[in-house]
């Protein structure tokens, strides 16, 4: 299962703690709470009705208290009750509603019902286009979790085709943008997180339409070979490349100006890992070289400068944060997994692939997967005074399920 965005279910519990004092204040068991609330729910339809207000806080909590349980389809079927309710109440599309839309997104995707999640984060960016002022930071969030949520969900079975899952992100980050930029303020920090935002979304693009059998202007299956969709095809790469890096470009500008070394260091680096993306290493040496200098010049202790550069690592997303500690093998979920060793060339390329570990260690397929998987990943190489240089590297691969 891919990592799932943050939720905001802090404001959901909340709302369910202002439900009144229904519940003793010692808060019983998940079990008793359950059958606490429905006893308190019992009691308010009779009085008020199938559509009073309070329903929803206190649908809320008891979906909290099956969650608690482990009960998912129950904690889903409470959580579905208060949201009629508030809609109901505060009409189709309050802000209200996105608490309880987000536990419903999570309690989704713990499922791995991707369509039931897809739904519902389109419902949330939906309300937030409507009720939260363009400028706010609400509106700009939203925009940004929708297209996060579509750079995630882009190979996953949403009942929604890709190509236009792209192009939906691409069109909410655009929105956040033209948002941000309207008040002439360059300092903005919220400005660097869209544009490499969508420097990421135009990579998904791009590596997307390079390697589809999608058509890409019906969205249907491609048969045989269309010169007018394979001009299609390479007019979407190039200007994905393109606008991209124009993005980070911006990113690395933005970054100089407001004198923030270390971020400005990250974003040449980020910089440099869309050139060598799209095969330009010349470009992207100098300006992984430039990075590490600055990085140095910056006053980063050796230490540091190692475990941001000091190994190869993955291409997976544009950011000006810097890395942390390497995750421990042994904290890892027990799912099938892949742990490979391999040589990174200074190009980024992977080479040498020696498969050192497996669970379950007779499942070929997941092997056979994770090596596909190698062959097609780009790496940030190594980086050091002189630049990039080539280094082993060992990496494991997390699959969802073992019977895969």
């Amino acid at each position: 299962m891919p990592p799932m965005l943050p939720l905001r279910t802090a404001v959901a519990v909340m709302l369910a703690a202002s439900a009144g004092s229904t519940l003793a204040d010692d808060a019983p068991p998940a079990s008793a709470a359950v059958g606490a609330w429905q006893r308190s729910i019992d009691a308010i339809e009779r009085d008020g009705g199938a559509l009073d207000h309070r329903l929803s806080e206190h649908f809320l909590s008891m979906g909290l208290a099956h969650r608690a349980n482990g009960d998912l389809d129950a904690a889903i079927d409470a959580f579905r009750q208060a949201l009629h309710v508030n809609r109901i109440n505060k009409g189709l599309h309050h802000l209200v509603h996105v608490p309880i839309v987000d536990l419903l997104i999570e309690a989704y995707a713990n499922q791995g019902d991707w369509q039931a999640v897809d739904q519902q984060h389109r419902f949330r960016h939906w309300i937030h286009k409507r009720e939260a002022a363009q400028n706010s930071d609400r509106f700009v969030d939203s925009a940004i979790t929708y297209a996060a949520w579509q750079s995630r969900a882009h190979h996953l079975d949403t009942g929604t085709p890709t190509l236009t899952k792209l192009r939906e992100a691409l069109a909410a980050l655009e929105t956040a943008l033209n948002a941000v930029t309207a008040t002439g303020d360059e300092t903005d920090p919220r400005l660097g997180q869209i544009l490499n935002a969508e420097a990421q979304m135009r990579l998904n693009l791009a590596t997307y339409v390079s390697f589809t059998d999608e058509d890409i202007a019906t969205g249907g299956q491609r048969s045989g070979d269309d010169l007018g969709d394979i001009l299609e095809r390479r007019n979407l790469i190039i200007e994905s490349f393109i606008r991209g890096k124009q993005a980070l470009e911006r990113v690395v500008v933005l970054t100089a100006r407001q004198n923030q070394d270390v971020e400005h260091a990250l974003a040449l680096a980020n910089l440099a890992d869309w050139e060598l993306a799209f095969d330009r290493p010349q470009s992207a040496r100098e300006n992984y070289r430039r990075a590490y200098e600055k990085l140095k010049a910056a006053g980063l202790s050796q230490a540091e400068l190692e475990r941001e550069f000091g190994n190869p690592r993955p291409m997976k997303s544009f950011s000006l944060a810097r890395r942390g500690p390497e995750a421990d093998d042994a904290a890892a979920p027990p799912n099938a997994y892949v742990k490979a060793r391999f040589r990174v060339t200074k190009n980024g390329k992977v080479r040498a692939v020696e498969v050192i570990e497996a669970s379950p260690p007779d499942n070929s397929r997941i092997v056979r997967e994770a090596r596909a998987t190698l062959g097609n990943t780009r790496f940030r190489p190594s980086i050091g005074d002189d630049g990039p240089f080539e280094d082993t590297a060992t990496i494991r691969y997390l699959f969802p399920d073992v019977s895969i």
